[in-house]
């Protein structure tokens, strides 16, 4: 699915009408037909059904009117309300407005109770930011108080398309119907929460416009599935990769063992565990296809030597995990700080090993090998020194920012996940899975990252492909367990099963 800013949206709109010589007001027209045919999937026939279409100033208001025009010749009864002077209306929405009013559709006063069966939002779209007050603040709240179906015009008002922040009153839709592009307020919460369904449909902007713009944006979807590694019958277990993953401590052994079984169950041909000596047999006694090596330890902690053991082993191995669950003794933070430099072989920093480079992260520039960090919103934090509030109000921007300025691949967790890649091409997920938010789930993925990277996969493709795994995988889980039940070991259980067959990691959105 194409994802667009809004400023790359009116940039495709211009394109159409100056380039291709496609009117303006058949865009809208084709806007507010194909929102009726989505709009009819989800309600069945307008025919007798009581609709009542807010309208805003600008194009969106004027999608309103020729969708209230079009309801309206479907013997629908239509009523609309206007939150603007109608004398200020201007170009397309000013001509289906005249239309609207000499059709005699009638019109409502702002305010009051609404009695309908289906509410039409077309108040702001997606020229909206900051937030809502007066009259328009009233209209929302009682359209969210109403009870009817309600249905938002490209986005829910309130919204704003570039970053899914949401006004303190925003309407919240049982469907929302975009055109030609998603955008990024589509999938970034606390936007993405406020409806229930999307559908991406076309105005006729031609295909090769669309095609042809490279948006810096991208969806974690489906079709991401191609960016698994392929398998060839005529192979061996070296020809799939050997990864080393530096991980587990005092009770955190656990993280070592779902880590390094999700390398394997990635398609990774071997993998070895190697962790302190002290948690080795908690280690062993869960382990039975991953190789382990003991690392030297001192008083029950990691020693210091320990670096120079993993350094020599990686001369013999294709990629390296490091940081899941290594506690963070300062013999562990010296050890990662010399993997970083001094490590040539591709490399994902999870975990204990991001807080490692907390406050240091200069030393990131002096990287010898590939890198994806995989850091949860806290951890980001940590890493940026930016707070968690920020990071929330534009996540697309700080992690773009940050993988370019240290030519990384970020892979940035939260209810919805963000992959930015070192040219700052932004993959966004377009679904979430509070079930995957349990202990351990975060150790899964940079496994099976790790085991994607070790059969040749490029950093970014790793990272998506991995995110993508994940989800997938985390959906099977959901539906066997539920998303309250389901733990770590249910997820990883399920990633075999997420490359076998294709999973809808976001059955709510659709395009036609």
């Amino acid at each position: 699915m194409k994802v667009v800013s809004v400023s790359q949206m009116r940039g495709l709109e211009q394109a159409a009408i100056e380039d291709c010589g496609v009117p303006s007001l058949l865009l809208m027209e084709n806007a507010a037909a194909g929102f009726l045919m989505a709009l009819e999937r989800e309600t069945g026939p307008v025919a007798g059904k009581k609709i009542h279409v807010f309208c805003g100033r600008g194009n969106n208001g004027g999608d309103g009117f020729a969708i209230a025009r079009m309801a309206h010749n479907l013997h629908a009864d239509v009523t609309i309300t206007l939150l603007f002077d109608e004398a200020s209306a201007e170009g397309d929405a000013k001509t289906n407005l005249e239309i609207v009013k000499k059709m005699g559709i009638p019109f409502s006063a702002a305010g009051g109770g609404i009695s309908c069966d289906i509410i039409v939002d077309a108040i702001f779209g997606t020229g909206f930011h900051g937030e809502i007050e007066g009259n328009a603040k009233s209209c929302i709240d009682a359209i969210n108080n109403s009870g009817a179906f309600i249905a938002s015009v490209d986005i829910p008002s309130g919204v704003s398309a570039d970053t899914g922040h949401a006004s303190a009153s925003s309407v919240f839709a049982d469907l929302c119907v975009t055109f030609a592009a998603l955008k990024p307020g589509h999938l970034l919460f606390p936007g993405r929460g406020h409806f229930q369904k999307l559908i991406k449909g076309n105005i006729s902007v031609p295909r090769e416009v669309i095609n042809e713009l490279r948006s810096g944006y991208d969806v974690i979807d489906n079709s991401k599935r191609e960016l698994i590694p392929k398998r060839e019958t005529n192979s061996h277990k070296g020809s799939f990769g050997k990864a080393l993953a530096f991980v587990g401590s005092a009770g955190m052994s656990g993280a070592a063992v779902l880590s390094s079984s999700a390398i394997l169950k990635s398609g990774a041909g071997m993998a070895t565990a190697a962790v302190p000596e002290t948690v080795l047999g908690a280690v062993c006694a869960h382990l039975t296809s991953v190789m382990t090596v003991p690392l030297p330890c001192e008083n029950g902690s990691l020693a210091e030597p320990a670096a120079d053991l993993l350094l020599e082993k990686l001369k013999h191995q294709d990629v390296l995990l490091a940081g899941c669950g290594i506690g963070t003794s300062d013999a562990a933070k010296k050890t990662i700080c010399r993997l970083v430099t001094e490590n040539e072989k591709p490399m994902v920093l999870d975990a204990d090993g991001l807080n490692a480079v907390s406050g240091c992260t200069e030393l990131l520039l002096e990287k010898k090998c590939e890198l994806i960090l995989t850091p949860h919103i806290v951890e980001f934090s940590r890493l940026t020194g930016l707070t968690v509030l920020k990071i929330k109000e534009n996540p697309i921007l700080a992690a773009r920012e940050f993988a370019q300025k240290f030519q990384v691949t970020l892979v940035l967790k939260d209810a919805v996940t963000v992959v930015a890649a070192k040219d700052g091409t932004v993959f966004i997920s377009p679904s979430s899975n509070s079930g995957l938010a349990t202990a351990g789930s975060g150790d899964v993925l940079a496994g099976i990252i790790t085991g994607l990277l070790s059969q040749g996969a490029r950093p970014e493709h790793a990272a998506v492909g991995g995110v993508y795994l994940h989800l997938a995988a985390g959906n099977i889980a959901r539906k066997a367990k539920g998303e309250y039940g389901m733990t770590s070991e249910d997820l990883l259980s399920s990633v075999p099963a997420a490359f076998m067959e294709e999973i809808d990691i976001a059955p709510d959105i659709k395009e036609w």
